[in-house]
């Protein structure tokens, strides 16, 4: 699918999004189990967060590796510094906005390894994240973020 298409899928998708029922919440926290990843989870925003439940999902049908199950919960905590109206997002995404919000909003995987780095004391977790995110993109989490 092209990525204009899946860019104004999601878009359309964030206006729709309401607050994770609490069968989902059960879920995201028995997958995290751990109470500093739930808390940087649950400071992102409604978007993000049922964007990230929809990433588990089809994550969870390609593999049930926790580790990679707890990063597609996880991908976007770097989006949680600042709020991010999904007209910002389009407008960084195509380079119209240029400021240090849209710098922050393209870098968030980055800002998320530090927030990883500062608020966990398991320095796995963190590590996992750089290696599968960062330094090379997992390829089930690339083929189910969208």
């Amino acid at each position: 699918m092209s990525e204009l298409i899946l860019k104004a899928r999601r878009a359309i998708r964030f206006l729709f999004y309401k607050d994770i029922p609490i069968k989902d919440q059960t879920y995201i926290s028995k997958i995290l189990n751990n109470d500093e990843l739930e808390l940087l989870f649950w400071k992102m925003s409604k978007a993000d967060r049922h964007h990230s439940l929809e990433v588990l999902n089809r994550t969870y049908k390609r593999t049930q590796n926790v580790d990679l199950l707890k990063l597609s919960l996880l991908h976007d905590i770097g989006k949680s510094i600042s709020e991010y109206s999904w007209v910002f997002r389009i407008l960084a995404e195509l380079k119209i906005v240029t400021n240090r919000k849209a710098y922050n909003y393209l870098n968030h995987e980055d800002i998320g390894y530090d927030l990883l780095k500062e608020n966990i004391s398991n320095d796995e977790i963190a590590k996992y994240y750089f290696e599968n995110l960062l330094t090379t993109k997992n390829e089930i989490l690339d083929k189910t973020d969208f």
